[in-house]
């Protein structure tokens, strides 16, 4: 949940002025200068924490590491581990990416190094590289406190390496599992967490077995498989409330699904990324009517398919993708509790009626994601949203093909005149297109590969009361045109993360 806007202004020129004139913010107790800190994003953190030792301390603590991730990689060189050993941090949790195959010897080095300065306080170790049974053994028994562990296994080396393999049988602490199911005797009675790709039948037959005993204790599972290899009504999740499945996971008969999806009673929180036909909506909205979150797709969305969604009285976040599109959803009573809307529409005729079903289904929406797709007509879309929920306050417009838009794109947002926050996620429409708003208060721009200083000079203009700003991946624009920008807007905040991770801050 990201700090309120007022905090993080308030927080971040608090330090400004005590990094720039005498304060004795040193007579602050350090909970409340850890707690001034916890709200400032990471990049600014950085330049805190080299004001004096103390800030240091308090700007990485134990407590704000927790967000925080070492990222290792192959350019990583002698002075990166030198300052590594320097430094007084205590790194909670590692990612790593050596390229898509079997960790070298070389690089798992490296590795070893890191779980040699932090595995005893390690908490959560997340590569999206294979380990051999060895070196999975290594960290392992290098970090017994994790809680996540994200990493894939050469399956080749387990035949030759079970003997050996004992001490990696208990991680009482793990929470999380990714990729691990190999092992069929590990135990971790604290694991709640598992998600598991299946892209070969023997790495599937190899998996099932522990993936079974484990599921009476699972309460957040992922699932995905490149064929329907493992019975899925096999498969019991009792305690389960997070679940998503992709792929050909629940490619079988209608019998294999009512089984699975009638035993699933206590979800929250359930994404489908496959063509959801109504059968599972049926049996999975009768078996769990708390489920608050729900994402699927509907290649012939229908008056049936929505209609069990009536069911659900908590659901607060619909999320669609949709392809072809039946009158029969205008029938549909609305779904007053949902707040939040995800829709990606293609190959559609309508779109002015589509939208205007979607309004009435859907009446308290104020949270709106709309994806455009390559057989989608973006400005005509838009403009039935815009006319549509003209109400909502937060919107958010993303792009899968990355294409150059037109001028008008931006123009057809002009009815939305409560609107306080977008996001623009891989838009390619220059700035002077976008549309001036007196109202919006936040703005986040991701992947703009082309936004130069220039053109992030016309923001102040444009949105004269904007409190935050967030530029993602923004590579052409300069700290100097930064510096230049928060002139212009003195009340505003601008966070500028230049690198690719979303769900972790890297250091």
């Amino acid at each position: 949940m990201e700090p309120p806007s007022a905090v993080v202004f308030i927080s971040s020129h608090l330090l400004t002025m005590a990094t720039t004139v005498d304060i004795l913010l040193s007579d602050l107790p350090v909970e409340i200068l850890s707690h001034i800190f916890s709200f400032l994003p990471l990049s600014d953190r950085k330049s805190v924490s080299l004001v004096c030792h103390s800030w240091n301390e308090q700007a990485f603590n134990r407590r704000l590491l927790r967000n925080v991730a070492l990222s290792l990689s192959m350019d990583w060189e002698q002075a990166h581990l030198d300052a590594l050993r320097k430094s007084t941090r205590k790194y909670r949790n590692v990612f790593a990416f050596f390229g898509p195959e079997t960790c070298g010897e070389f690089d798992f080095e490296l590795v070893n190094e890191v779980l040699e300065m932090f595995g005893q306080g390690l908490e959560s170790f997340h590569c999206m590289t294979n380990f051999t049974a060895e070196q999975t053994k290594r960290i392992m028994s290098c970090a017994p406190n994790l809680t996540q562990l994200i990493a894939g296994v050469d399956v080749r080396s387990l035949s030759q390496q079970k003997s050996d393999l004992l001490e990696l049988q208990c991680l009482r602490d793990l929470g999380s599992l990714n990729n691990m199911l190999q092992f069929h005797d590990l135990s971790a009675p604290n694991l709640t967490r598992l998600s598991a790709n299946f892209t070969t039948r023997s790495d599937a037959d190899g998996s099932s077995k522990l993936l079974r005993r484990l599921a009476p204790q699972l309460k957040n599972v992922e699932l995905f498989a490149t064929e329907y290899f493992i019975p899925i009504e096999d498969l019991d999740f009792p305690k389960l409330e997070v679940l998503k499945l992709s792929g050909q996971m629940c490619k079988t008969n209608d019998n294999a699904l009512r089984t699975f999806f009638s035993r699933l009673k206590h979800l929250r929180e359930v994404r489908l990324d496959f063509n959801v036909e109504k059968l599972v909506l049926d049996v999975i909205t009768t078996a769990s009517p708390g489920i608050e979150i729900l994402h699927f797709k509907n290649s012939g969305l229908n008056p049936y398919s929505i209609c069990y969604l009536e069911r659900l009285k908590n659901l607060k976040v619909l999320s669609l993708v949709v392809s072809i599109y039946c009158s029969g959803v205008l029938d549909c009573k609305p779904l007053e509790s949902v707040e939040r809307f995800c829709l990606q529409l293609s190959n559609l005729d309508d779109e002015e009626r589509i939208m205007e079903g979607f309004r009435r289904l859907l009446p308290n929406v104020t949270d709106m994601n709309v994806t455009l797709t390559t057989l989608s007509r973006p400005e005509y879309i838009l403009g039935h949203v815009s006319r549509n929920f003209s109400h909502i306050k937060r919107l958010t417009i993303a792009d899968t093909q990355y294409r150059m838009l037109s001028c008008r794109l931006f123009q057809v947002l002009r009815h939305m005149k409560q609107l306080e926050e977008l996001t623009l996620k891989c838009i390619r429409v220059p700035v002077v297109f976008m549309l001036p708003n007196q109202y919006l208060h936040r703005l986040k721009i991701q992947n703009f590969h082309w936004l130069i200083d220039k053109d992030l000079l016309m923001l102040p203009e444009m949105y004269p009361n904007l409190k935050y700003l967030e530029l993602t991946w923004c590579k052409k624009v300069t700290a100097k045109g930064v510096k230049k920008l928060r002139s212009l807007l003195k009340d505003c905040v601008v966070h500028v993360d230049k690198t690719t991770f979303s769900t972790v801050d890297v250091l």
